[in-house]
């Protein structure tokens, strides 16, 4: 699923701020110094599996620093021992439960960029897998909804051990592109990436999350995301 270029041309001088939200599956390990609340807040937008707490976050959040941004994480979470751990990141919550604290943090927040990965428990649970894109289309439009200068920048789900898990997976993913066209016909600025295309299963530390490596090309997918988006001129500047 070849979705955007393998590299973008950085970009400079934006005020970025950036709500990563979502929500995957719980997996305990040991609390990091920096984190008293990992025990009760995980996902792989907290960075779950990553021995530094900060997942995909951190990679992001370093590149579009090194290219000379102002770079805002935002979200009513602390995760990891970046310098700047804000984000929405849940553990265990299922697309709708995502779209909810979307709609209670937007108008808090403001980001002019959100970043989310929705649809794990989903799928790992069996939950209304048939209609999991449309209430993702539901959640980017209430992102959307929520404010007409944020881009929505949304992953597919990274690949899944559990095999029966990783056919939902792929159904829900191959269903992604359209989805984003017709928000994109629309004329709305929503970005698809491919986190499943950049991940293997032997990068996952418990068949779910993954490990360092994992996270780390998952952040320059974003990354790569935000690119096409400033291309787009989506990266609207923050009032």
């Amino acid at each position: 699923m070849a979705l955007l270029p393998a590299s973008q041309a950085g970009f400079a001088g934006k005020s970025c701020r950036i709500m990563p939200l979502g929500g995957a599956s719980e997996f305990k390990l040991p609390i990091f110094p920096t984190n008293t609340n990992a025990a009760q807040t995980a996902s792989v937008t907290y960075g779950k599996g990553s021995t530094d707490g900060n997942g995909y976050r951190g990679t992001l959040y370093n590149l579009l620093l090194a290219d000379g941004n102002d770079v805002d994480m935002v979200g009513s979470q602390k995760g990891g021992n970046m310098s700047d751990p804000d984000n929405e990141g849940y553990n265990g919550l299922i697309i709708t439960e995502i779209d909810a604290k979307g709609n209670t943090a937007m108008p808090i927040y403001q980001p002019n960029i959100v970043a989310i990965v929705a649809g794990t428990n989903d799928m790992k649970r069996d939950i209304d897998v048939a209609d999991a894109p449309n209430r993702l289309k539901n959640l980017i439009q209430d992102v959307l909804d929520a404010s007409s200068e944020t881009v929505v920048v949304v992953s597919t789900l990274h690949p899944n051990a559990d095999p029966p898990s990783e056919e939902r997976i792929l159904a829900f993913n191959a269903a992604l592109p359209d989805l984003v066209q017709s928000f994109v016909d629309a004329g709305k600025p929503v970005i698809l990436v491919d986190s499943h295309a950049v991940i293997a299963v032997g990068d996952l530390v418990d068949g779910t999350h993954p490990n360092d490596a994992g996270y780390a090309r998952m952040g320059k997918a974003f990354y790569d995301g935000i690119q096409e988006a400033y291309k787009r001129g989506w990266i609207f500047d923050i009032q």
